[in-house]
């Protein structure tokens, strides 16, 4: 009992040390914290405050008025001032020249010509004339007429049915028809093409053009087929005049 009792002191001794080490700890960051806050606190309290400067901004006076123009001065103020001449008694005054007086008068008239005159009109032509006029013309005769229009050149554009009617020859002549391939003659299909033919004013072919395509296998006999064909003279104006006509040609196979 006893060798325990004095474990039991050996034990209870470092703990009242302890107690005291973290009492004195805490004692020290407590005064660390007051200290801290209070050199923080007089810190602020020594910061200068900033200064402050502020500008007002106004806007610049108006510039004064200009001066007023100087009065003009009277016409009669420029003129000089003179003294009638009076003649003396032994004093010969020479009348002036009468053609002198005239001159003025002349131009003063020549002058009011000139600003009577019409705008457009030619210089020394007479009072009363009409512009454009001829020298010896009549007065209210009637304008000429205008001339013809200029006949077209090259053929005459015609329809198609017009074109087809001034046929003189049978376009289902063996002669005279574009004849398809064995191949495509026994498809049964049907090949159109477009061409514009042009005739001359004795009515033969002239050209063949193609304006659309049939098909490769036949558009080379269009040029030697249809150049074959012949048509009637195309009257206008009382004579032959070549002419051009779309044409729609079909061929069928069978």
């Amino acid at each position: 009992m006893a060798f325990e009792a004095i474990l039991a002191e050996q034990r209870s001794k470092p703990q009242g040390w302890k107690r005291a080490m973290l009492i004195t700890s805490v004692a020290v960051h407590a005064v660390a914290l007051a200290a801290g806050f209070v050199h923080s606190v007089w810190q602020v309290e020594e910061m200068p405050m900033p200064s402050l400067e502020v500008t007002l901004a106004a806007e610049a006076p108006p510039p004064p008025p200009p001066p007023p123009p100087p009065a003009a001065k009277k016409a009669s103020d420029s003129k000089p001032k003179t003294r009638p001449v009076e003649p003396k008694p032994n004093e010969i005054v020479v009348p002036k020249d009468s053609k002198d007086e005239q001159k003025p008068v002349a131009e003063e008239a020549s002058s009011a010509g000139e600003d009577n005159g019409q705008p457009g009109g030619v210089e020394g032509g007479v009072v009363g004339g009409v512009q454009g006029g001829v020298i010896g013309g009549v007065v209210g005769s009637p304008t000429p007429p205008p001339p013809p229009p200029p006949k077209p050149t090259g053929p005459k554009q015609i329809s198609a049915k017009l074109g087809r009617g001034q046929l003189l020859i049978d376009p289902n002549d063996e002669r005279y028809r574009v004849k398809l391939p064995p191949p495509l003659a026994r498809s049964g299909e049907t090949y159109v093409a477009m061409l514009k033919v042009c005739v001359s004013a004795q009515g033969s072919v002239t050209s063949v053009q193609l304006m659309k395509s049939a098909t490769p296998a036949i558009d080379g006999q269009f040029p030697g087929v249809i150049g074959r064909w012949r048509y009637r003279p195309l009257i206008a104006d009382g004579a032959a005049t070549p002419f051009c006509y779309p044409l729609r040609y079909e061929v069928s196979g069978r």
